[in-house]
């Protein structure tokens, strides 16, 4: 009988290292902080800013139709006045971050040049740094 009841250990202890190491193998989900991690939040912030809204910039526009096309800035720097930062951070469960940043830089008072990092086309909710966003089921990235 101990023998038996052994062998039924054995093969319980398998079953659960398979399990594991299956579970070890599957694609990392941004949105999933793993089965055997902490639960963690999403955490978005900053500016969320798509390319569509920053197509509304043109040269020469005012600080206030910036303000109106972008909204806010997250960093004016007091020391450089004809620069504003439009930065948007979305920490995922995971670990991973997405970072973006889009720059409006002034000359008198208007628009002089736009920088930014690639920037998703407009706010549809398929862009995997929003809130709620959820991958859609049988495609893996």
């Amino acid at each position: 009988m101990p023998l038996k009841h052994l062998a039924f250990v054995a093969r319980l202890l398998i079953a659960g290292l398979i399990a594991v190491g299956l579970t070890a193998c599957a694609s990392r989900d941004r949105s999933s902080s793993g089965p055997f991690q902490p639960y963690r939040i999403e955490v978005p912030q900053g500016n969320y800013v798509d390319q569509s809204m920053l197509d509304l910039i043109r040269a020469g526009m005012t600080r206030e139709q910036v303000r109106f096309a972008m909204g806010t800035p997250l960093l004016i720097d007091p020391f450089r006045i004809e620069r504003w930062d439009y930065v948007f951070r979305f920490q995922h469960p995971s670990g991973f971050a997405d970072l973006r940043r889009a720059t409006v830089f002034f000359q008198d008072g208007k628009v002089s040049k736009v920088e930014s990092d690639a920037l998703p086309t407009s706010d549809d909710g398929a862009d995997p740094a929003l809130p709620g966003y959820r991958r859609k089921q049988g495609r893996n990235r």
